[in-house]
């Protein structure tokens, strides 16, 4: 290999990599905006305690065991149903 293509190479590795910076430092922010964990539990805080006040309600009076059923069935279709809705939608979640 001589000098000149072992320069080449080295300008071409230098070039590829000017950009790499910028384009993670864009996919940071951009992942930062949509996955703002804090704004979605303001968002949904009252539903949160809600489901929390209900729940340990149940729990302290002792669950029975259709109601056990209905939960350890019913909360992982909620969240496939949900998941479903939200591709089919293009929803994305933007941080206020």
């Amino acid at each position: 290999m001589t000098p000149e293509e072992k320069q080449q190479i080295e300008q071409q590795i230098e070039r590829a990599r000017d950009g790499v910076g910028d384009r993670i430092d864009e996919l940071d922010r951009r992942l930062r905006t949509t996955l703002d964990f804090k704004a979605v539990a303001r968002e949904y805080a009252p539903q949160i305690i809600a489901g929390g006040a209900v729940l340990g309600f149940l729990v302290g009076f002792g669950l029975p065991k259709p109601l056990k059923k209905l939960i350890g069935i019913g909360i992982p279709v909620a969240l496939i149903a949900y998941k479903v809705k939200q591709s089919r939608n293009g929803h994305q979640t933007v941080a206020a």
